[in-house]
């Protein structure tokens, strides 16, 4: 069996199919999302991602699903989360953050698209995002004081964006009440969170790092302040 290399050929593959088979009418939604729809995915490093929405999500109901597991394994296929409308609408105050990337950045393999017309409650993503960021600095902090010791000192943006951006789109939403269509949107949004080229200015190298960590510092200040009402 092949990897499949886009949404094309995983939606021309036999996957839609073999889910809707699987699932019957417990399905209501099976969806790539995730990591692999953002800019950068490489299909044969990472997972494609699937979640579902059910009519039911009980552990019953889901060994189904354990059958597939070789083969999607062997397809580099990742079964992720097992949500049912009633859990998404009991949830919508803990993870608005998350349904709101899933509504915006999904792409329905088989059954209906997810979260149509989906807006989160401006509060619950504001709280949510501050939460994030205010962890994020903990973890910023911490990688500033190890700085010498890396190898690779740029890793130091790549791994703080890998956590960073899918917060900042939450951010973007909240300031504009649009969804981003790249990280770019964001980064001309917030010019110091955009990784620096390759420099032996170590100098400038480190005003860069201490400019990220500023810029991170003031957005936090800024969410706790947002008025959303």
């Amino acid at each position: 069996m092949k990897k499949n290399l886009s949404i094309l050929e995983l939606q021309r593959s036999i996957w839609p199919e073999q889910l809707k088979t699987a699932l019957g009418n417990n399905l209501i939604s099976a969806f790539i999302h995730g990591d692999c729809l953002m800019e950068g995915f490489n299909a044969m490093e990472n997972p494609w991602t699937i979640s579902f929405i059910l009519q039911d999500n009980s552990s019953k109901n889901l060994e189904v699903l354990q059958k597939l597991l070789p083969m999607a394994k062997k397809e580099n296929i990742q079964f992720l989360y097992f949500f049912t409308v009633k859990e998404i609408q009991s949830s919508e105050d803990v993870y608005p953050l998350e349904f709101l990337h899933i509504a915006n950045r999904n792409h329905a393999i088989a059954g209906q698209p997810p979260l149509p017309g989906y807006t989160p409650d401006k509060e619950n993503l504001r709280l949510e995002c501050e939460r994030e960021l205010r962890g994020s600095l903990i973890h910023l902090r911490q990688a500033f004081i190890y700085l010498k010791e890396e190898r690779n000192p740029l890793g130091f943006f790549e791994r703080a964006n890998k956590i960073m951006l899918p917060v900042m789109y939450g951010v973007y939403f909240l300031l504009h009440g649009t969804y981003p269509e790249c990280h770019q949107q964001v980064f001309d949004k917030f010019p110091a969170l955009q990784p620096p080229s390759s420099s032996r200015d170590e100098k400038l190298f480190l005003e860069r790092v201490n400019n990220y960590i500023n810029t991170v510092t003031e957005i936090v200040n800024l969410v706790d302040t947002m008025e959303t009402k």
